[in-house]
């Protein structure tokens, strides 16, 4: 399988680009998706582009039976702390097991689900949330994936800021679980403002993270042997009940629990909160530098609604904003995770549904540097150019072994493949292959370096498709959304 000439991902420019290009509808697909499939590309544009992303955005309403039937089958996703405890007890690397199923059930998810609007918020706040860890936190993530994350990706802000704050997992891994008023841990206290709220530069003091701690002693979780092990509990006895001022406000003596939810509903309302989340949103969806107006515009949505996030995100994921910010001119280099299932699923290939299949899928994306859960520091995973434009070769290498069918967990069937070119003239069979994988979006280089592969082959065949998809997976074109 040739590799790309070229050792560097360049940036299509506009005027390089056909009129197709500017379809927000297809824009939209490849943004609120974790891979361009032309069946969604087609209902999307029957349905029209609002209809189908407030669609997305009501994800109860979209039937996901058949992922949902895959994942009952797979076990120990839908237990609580103290049965997944009872269910490994006396088992040595338990802890890698249920992080090997987590990893592979997210990337199920996010390969086959119908609700890809929630999977790419799922990922969003995932990484905004960020929590890693062995031992107790793998158990406990396995709850905060289900019960935090996914529950509220599409909700109320405020709702999901508490239930992470009450989660076992960021308890534990920012060691809120053991802060007490004798000896408050500043850890949860600080990331809670500088990456889950307010953010850095938003004026907050190194005495308003010392006083946020001091409201949150006393939250931890119920102990080992516990029946409730894992959840959430107040201890009043470990809780600093003095005075505290928090961001200039005053919070009265003897408040208790209170303490921390009047903290939480402080920065969760607060505006640099709703201006760093809308950065974040638009950065995510739109580009690298959204524009100032649009991420203004959007934080006055969050602002008005109290910050729904489904609102929130319609407002990022609307006309305006493509316009605003010319969004087919500002395209954003897919993360490994996200081109590894997105390959998959524009090439019409199949996941393995059994923990061990996935798990194999999983390995590759931790060979690209982006496997599921898997990021060390609680920033999550960047969502910057500079994090991952050098990272081409393990790109390059999958979409080869995904062709070649050398990744146990994916396949590619070779019906689906020829299919592509079914009916198509030999000399467009690039341009077939454009449409199929981007909607038509690769460049005229990377088609016409395709189309060359295939005009110097002796005969087209499966063997010829596959090598053709592969190298198109590999060039700069299928890397941007």
């Amino acid at each position: 399988m040739p590799l790309p000439p070229s050792t560097s991902i360049s940036v299509p420019v506009g005027g390089d680009r056909p009129p197709l290009l500017r379809d927000d509808t297809l824009t939209l697909v490849h943004r609120a998706t974790f891979g361009y499939t032309a069946e969604e590309h087609a209902r999307a544009t029957a349905m029209g582009f609002e209809a189908w992303r407030d669609e997305q955005l009501d994800p109860a309403s979209i039937d996901d039976s058949q992922l949902e039937a895959q994942l009952a089958a797979i076990p120990y996703l839908g237990m609580s702390v103290a049965e997944l405890a009872a269910a490994f007890a006396g088992q040595n690397g338990a802890d890698n097991e249920l992080r090997r199923i987590l990893q592979g059930a997210r990337l199920l998810r996010a390969a086959t689900s119908k609700r890809q609007l929630l999977e790419r918020m799922v990922e969003f706040w995932t990484d905004h949330f960020n929590i890693y860890g062995d031992g107790s936190i793998a158990f406990l993530k396995v709850v905060d994936d289900r019960e935090v994350v996914r529950r509220h990706a599409l909700g109320d802000f405020r709702e999901l800021l508490g239930a992470s704050a009450k989660s076992g997992a960021m308890l534990v891994y920012l060691d809120n679980a053991t802060s007490v008023a004798a000896a408050p841990n500043e850890n949860y206290s600080r990331e809670l403002m500088e990456l889950h709220t307010l953010g850095t530069g938003a004026g907050y003091t190194e005495q308003d993270v010392q006083e946020v701690a001091r409201c949150l002693t006393g939250w931890t979780i119920y102990p080992p042997g516990h029946p409730s092990v894992g959840e959430f509990v107040f201890n009043p006895s470990t809780h600093d009940n003095g005075a505290k001022v928090v961001l200039g406000q005053s919070i009265a003596a003897g408040g208790g629990q209170q303490d921390g939810e009047t903290v939480l509903d402080l920065l969760a309302f607060h505006p640099s909160t709703a201006r760093r989340l809308a950065e974040k949103l638009c950065v995510f969806f739109l580009s690298y530098d959204p524009p100032s107006a649009t991420v203004d515009r959007v934080a006055a949505v969050f602002t008005a609604t109290s910050g729904d996030i489904a609102e929130t995100v319609r407002a990022v994921l609307s006309r305006q904003s493509f316009r605003e910010g010319r969004v087919w001119q500002q395209l954003k280099l897919r993360r490994p995770m996200h081109m590894a299932v997105g390959a998959i699923r524009s090439a019409g290939g199949t996941l393995s549904t059994s923990p061990q299949g996935l798990y194999e899928l999983v390995a590759v994306t931790k060979f690209m540097g982006h496997a599921p859960f898997d990021w060390p520091a609680p920033n999550g995973y960047p969502d910057a150019l500079g994090a991952w434009g050098a990272n081409l070769l393990p790109r390059w290498t999958f979409a080869t072994a995904l062709l070649d069918d050398a990744i146990a967990g994916a396949t590619v069937p070779n019906a689906a493949l020829l299919a592509i070119f079914s009916g198509v003239a030999p000399s467009r069979r690039a341009g077939a292959l454009s449409r199929h994988l981007t909607g038509g979006r690769m460049t005229p280089e990377d088609v016409a370096e395709v189309q060359a592969f295939i005009d110097s082959q002796s005969t087209f065949n499966g063997d010829v498709a596959r090598e053709a998809v592969a190298l198109a997976l590999s060039l700069p074109s299928t890397q941007w959304i």
